[in-house]
């Protein structure tokens, strides 16, 4: 469990959905939203390979989140922008602690925050939406988004991945799924990349994205399917059932798939 010094200092991504009545001047707003892609330029965006180098392309991906927050900058003020907040997200100005020094940047400065409880549910075909409509913030700078993962149910797990591989010349699935409540977050880890094509009707989109390249990188895939150390149900691989050579390959993408939270800023050129 986080302390509460984590709640003020951790960034986040909050949805602000526009006013029906005209909205503000799109070079105002970012909308906000989630997405899954590998940052490899030799791969398909939806594909990551394991360790021995066997491609597994995503066909379904669901993840849900919750308690989503972003940090301000010290000179946001809230009431700046006040026209893109939605009545579902709180907006926390910058305070100073008493008696600490009068710099911007003083630690004794406790950040702005931005904030959406949710949860929310994302993946294949799912963006971010509020009540059904997509979520915009302000046009500024976020250093990062926190979040922590909603606990769901067996049934609608807090992670779900279904992505296909052949395997001596026959199609398979990999099924992984996994219900966590722990603190997840999204910082920058490269260069972004340009507007994706599912955002073309948009000028800017900032976001959070899983980097899905590395999700099987620890795993020898074909070396434990020769071996016996992971098995096939039918055409259907389960990691939670390896053993030997692969006992921990559940967990190592557990892992993976944890620390895979990505930033992306995407303006139409």
């Amino acid at each position: 469990m986080p302390s509460p010094s984590w709640h003020r200092t951790v960034g986040i991504t909050a949805a602000l959905a526009i006013c029906a009545c005209g909205g503000p001047d799109e070079a105002d707003r970012y909308l906000l939203d989630f997405v899954y892609s590998s940052d490899t330029f030799v791969t398909d965006p939806g594909t990551f390979v394991s360790f021995d180098g066997l491609s597994f392309v995503v066909e379904t991906l669901t993840f849900r989140l919750s308690d989503l927050r972003m940090d301000l900058s010290p000179h946001v003020r809230c009431e700046d922008y006040e026209e893109v907040l939605s009545p579902e997200v709180s907006c926390i100005n910058p305070v100073r602690r008493p008696g600490s020094p009068p710099l911007q940047n003083s630690p004794e400065v406790l950040p702005g925050v931005l904030h959406l409880p949710g949860p929310v549910e994302l993946g294949t075909g799912k963006g971010l939406t509020v009540e059904g409509k997509q979520v915009f913030i302000p046009r500024i700078y976020y250093p990062a988004i926190d979040t922590r993962w909603a606990p769901g149910t067996p049934e609608h797990p807090s992670f779900q991945l279904r992505a296909r591989f052949t395997y001596q010349g026959k199609p398979h699935v990999l099924e992984f799924a996994f219900q966590s409540d722990e603190p997840m977050r999204f910082e920058y880890r490269g260069l972004s990349t340009g507007l994706p094509e599912m955002f073309s009707e948009h000028p800017a989109v900032f976001g959070g994205k899983l980097d899905i390249h590395k999700w099987l990188s620890s795993s020898d895939i074909l070396g434990c399917l020769a071996t016996g150390d992971l098995t096939l149900d039918a055409n259907v691989l389960r990691l939670e059932t390896g053993r030997g050579a692969c006992a921990d390959s559940a967990r190592y993408m557990r892992m993976e798939i944890e620390r895979s939270g990505d930033l992306f800023t995407a303006l139409r050129r």
